[in-house]
């Protein structure tokens, strides 16, 4: 009996489940995905947009779309990074490690529940923006569920979003630190594929596989940052994907080396 509890105790939906629980009676998750979301249509809602060309609808939409969940993406990353470090700032790591003493199922399981709110959020901007387009230019927006460059956005946003705060629990596993899990992310995300702007060309040069360079490439709409390469969807993905479990590669070999 001793044996089918330890075993119940440490498989990955078990650990899953817990994880899922710890974030769900966080107040602080429902507001964070409360502000995701709510910043991210006030800047659809209510920045003003060029009319597209003629024959540019779909495209020009779809970019619109894909643009609102910006801010949503960072703030989310941001979140899932502090999630991971917060085991370690609170103390709360001597209680998951007493129940789940597998840390690289614990690592899966926190980047699994994180992925999935990531997901969620992105999904609720990406449905809200869609509406609040097709309401404010009628006439001027075109969706078109029949164009692989729909699915594109429409999949690939969240996409982005869940190996993002994927690879943002990685880092938060890897540091430990808050301070330095959250200027490490909001580097990736925010600052570095700026940096062609401030003159660092040769920076500006591998933008294109940055995590911001990779998502841009997946969704095909620039929203995620300035990038001077289009990677190909597939090539993207390739690349976001390697982003992500990179983080927790690393992360796992670093908690498996030492003691907490």
């Amino acid at each position: 009996m001793s044996a089918t509890l330890e075993k119940a105790r440490l498989s990955y939906g078990n650990a899953v489940g817990a994880e899922w629980l710890k974030l769900t009676t966080m107040r602080g998750m429902w507001w964070v995905a409360l502000a995701s979301v709510a910043l991210s249509l006030v800047t659809v809602g209510t920045s003003s947009h060029a009319p597209p060309e003629a024959g540019a609808e779909l495209d020009w939409t779809l970019s619109t779309i894909a643009s609102a969940i910006v801010t949503a993406w960072v703030i989310v990353s941001v979140y899932a990074a502090l999630q991971a470090t917060g085991e370690w700032s609170s103390g709360m790591y001597r209680v998951t490690f007493a129940v789940v003493p597998k840390r690289n199922l614990w690592l899966a399981a926190k980047a699994t529940v994180m992925g999935i709110y990531a997901g969620l959020v992105a999904i609720v901007v990406t449905a809200a923006s869609t509406a609040i387009m097709l309401f404010r230019y009628p006439d001027e927006s075109v969706i078109d569920l029949a164009e692989v460059r729909t699915w594109e956005t429409f999949i690939g946003v969240p996409a982005v979003c869940v190996m993002t705060a994927i690879m943002a629990v990685g880092i938060g596993a890897l540091v430990r630190s808050s301070g330095i899990a959250v200027v490490v992310v909001v580097g990736l995300l925010v600052l570095l594929p700026f940096a062609g702007l401030f003159g660092l060309d040769w920076l500006a040069e591998i933008t294109a596989y940055l995590p911001t360079g990779a998502g841009d490439s997946m969704v095909q709409s620039g929203a995620f940052g300035a990038t001077s390469k289009d990677l190909g969807v597939w090539l993207g993905s390739a690349v976001m994907l390697a982003w992500s479990v990179g983080a927790c590669l690393l992360a796992a070999i670093a908690m498996k080396r030492r003691d907490a």
